[in-house]
């Protein structure tokens, strides 16, 4: 049985598989490399290119197969590393499998042969899908990044928690004229109560806007010492000024402390 085979189409439909399952993995594994895995999802689609013109020259299955192992054990090590690489191997080949059962059940439901019109289909969907991958890849990566192990101190007193360096923050106490860092208001509740019976010169009564809301006023302290780890760096602050904000604020989130870019900026 003869049949026709565009090789353009069949690169177009491994590349786009290939991009959609490595972002799959990337996703799991949080690894956030993008350029690489479009690279590999690349090389897989040569590399497939080739194991098919193989197998139409010499007619073994065999050595397609050697081909396509190849070819996946070297798109996973260019897209995440030599390190748990048996790991990645194994997340590849399940959402490989998942996905490829999901787009050939798309196309038998279009009620299309596997031709150009299939490979259309099944290289524009996942194409779709790889961009809303990296779009929702890129605002974690970007959050994570922007995330730091945080330790608030006062007196013999320790808060542990992670905070979130944000750009958007822009309170600064009226008096003092000094960056306010936001503590969701169950972890900073005690230290509150705290100043209010022994320390009343650390307490703040902090005045802001917020949408929704014209004005109101954060109860704040001023912790000793602020420690913070971020991209690498150890960093230190004195006397912080730091305002108790509404929980809700931090549900879902993996934060309690929204900090003050003043801060960095004066560090």
């Amino acid at each position: 049985m003869d049949c026709i085979l565009y090789i353009d189409l069949f690169f177009l439909w491994n590349f786009w598989m290939n991009a959609l399952v490595l972002l799959l993995v990337r996703q799991i594994t949080k690894t956030y490399r993008t350029i690489q895995c479009f690279i590999s999802a690349v090389l897989g689609a040569v590399g497939a290119c080739f194991g098919l013109v193989l197998y139409a020259c010499f007619e073994k299955a065999s050595l397609l197969i050697l081909t396509e192992s190849i070819v996946i054990l070297f798109m996973n090590i260019l897209s995440f590393g030599r390190k748990n690489l048996l790991w990645h191997l194994l997340l590849f080949l399940m959402a490989g499998a998942i996905t490829a059962g999901i787009f050939l059940y798309l196309v038998s439901f279009l009620g299309v042969g596997v031709d150009a019109l299939s490979v259309g289909i099944v290289s524009a969907v996942a194409a779709v899908f790889c961009f809303l991958l990296e779009k929702k890849s890129r605002i974690r990566w970007k959050e994570e990044h922007m995330k730091a192990k945080t330790v608030l101190e006062f007196g013999d007193r320790k808060l542990f928690a992670t905070a979130l360096i944000d750009t958007g923050n822009k309170l600064y106490d009226p008096i003092f004229h000094k960056p306010v860092i936001l503590v969701d208001e169950k972890m900073l509740g005690e230290m509150i109560v705290l100043c209010k019976e022994n320390h009343p010169e650390k307490l703040h009564f902090i005045p802001f806007h917020s949408v929704g809301q014209e004005n109101g006023l954060l109860e704040g302290v001023t912790f000793d010492c602020v420690k913070i780890k971020w991209q690498e760096k150890q960093l230190t602050y004195y006397d912080v000024i730091a305002a108790a904000t509404k929980e809700s604020l931090y549900k879902g989130k993996e934060y309690q402390v929204i900090f003050h870019c003043g801060l960095l900026q004066e560090g």
